[in-house]
């Protein structure tokens, strides 16, 4: 099957570069794991699969950013309460916790969806959110894509069964540090609010 596979992406391979752009102005997750491994396979040309990542990411960042930015405040209200409440986490959690927040916000998979937003929400220039939105991009593509490639083709097999749990495991851990995170700004606003009383 992954033979077959690799023949069709080999004759396929400008409209696989545009369906990897695609999906990457939508959502991040491991997709840069199996492009690496499809590179190592010769399936795939690097340069070509790198700059369809990186312009799909940037470009759904500026989305998501610009989205925040002009109708956050909107989309905040219309959601319902819980979520908005969230929300409201979320921005403090990004005012906090600012440059190490969009550096890991980018994976695990679902949630750059929407993590982005708060961003476009904050008071957050785009001047200063430009390069660090490139390098948390350059950073965990280059990891996932050299992830891959290290696997190469032989360890395409194992990857069919075993990998897929590396999205969920990613998506623990960031919800694990990101309640940390919370209860942690949730405690120092309780002791700014007993000080100022």
């Amino acid at each position: 099957m992954i033979e077959t596979i690799n023949l069709w992406i080999q004759d396929h391979q400008d409209l696989v570069y545009i369906l990897i752009f695609t999906y990457c102005v939508s959502k991040s997750s491991i997709l840069p794991v199996f492009v690496g491994i499809l590179v190592a396979s010769e399936s795939l040309l690097l340069v070509p699969s790198l700059t369809a990542m990186i312009a799909g990411g940037f470009a759904g960042d500026m989305l998501r950013f610009g989205l925040g930015r002009r109708y956050g405040e909107v989309i905040v209200a219309k959601m319902p309460k819980s979520f908005a409440g969230w929300m409201g986490k979320t921005m403090r959690l990004f005012e906090h916790y600012g440059v190490a927040y969009i550096l890991l916000c980018r994976y695990p998979n679902t949630i750059r969806m929407i993590g982005m937003l708060p961003v476009g929400m904050s008071s957050m220039s785009l001047i200063r959110f430009l390069p660090l939105s490139t390098l948390s991009l350059l950073l965990w593509i280059g990891i996932y894509v050299a992830l891959g490639y290290s696997l190469g083709a032989s360890m395409s097999e194992l990857l069919e069964h075993n990998l897929m749990l590396l999205g969920p495991v990613l998506l623990l851990v960031f919800v694990a540090v990101g309640w940390l995170a919370l209860r942690r700004i949730d405690k120092l606003e309780e002791r700014a609010l007993k000080a100022s009383e």
